[in-house]
């Protein structure tokens, strides 16, 4: 039960620590925009200042730090994708293999079959030439 209000907590102050951090991220540029208004000169100061370069830094940071991880999930999709495909694949084969053998065994009965079936036509045309020639004498 304290792991659960633990995390919670943890959870509560993350947003709020969030907001914060948000907030003043906002509030430090609202002051930059309204200083930079009233007094132009401040420009070069805040660009030299590396002020500008480590926001646009953080920026960017933030930026790839989400677009790595859609791209990791998406990366994660795609090979259990190609892993359920390999599977498919697979059992695909082995289910082609086994008709192959069925289809095989199939044809070779029905060969043998018809081996028989004209060697006793054989028999029977040799059987009637035998009666003919009795009948008929």
């Amino acid at each position: 039960m304290s792991e659960i209000r633990t995390s919670l907590a943890v959870g509560k102050a993350k947003w709020v620590l969030a907001g914060v951090g948000g907030g003043a991220g906002v509030a430090i540029g609202v002051a930059a925009i309204r200083a930079l208004t009233t007094r132009p000169e401040f420009l070069p100061q805040l660009v030299n200042g590396g002020g500008l370069g480590f926001a646009a830094l953080v920026v960017g940071i933030v930026v790839l730090r989400a677009e790595l991880r859609d791209f990791n999930a998406t990366q994660r999709l795609s090979a259990v994708a190609q892993q359920e495909l390999a599977s498919n694949v697979g059992s695909m084969i082995s289910n082609q293999s086994q008709e192959r053998r069925e289809t095989d065994l199939l044809v070779n009965h029905m060969a043998r079959t018809h081996d028989k079936i004209s060697t006793q036509y054989g028999e029977i045309l040799g059987r009637l030439d035998e009666l003919k020639e009795l009948h008929g004498k």
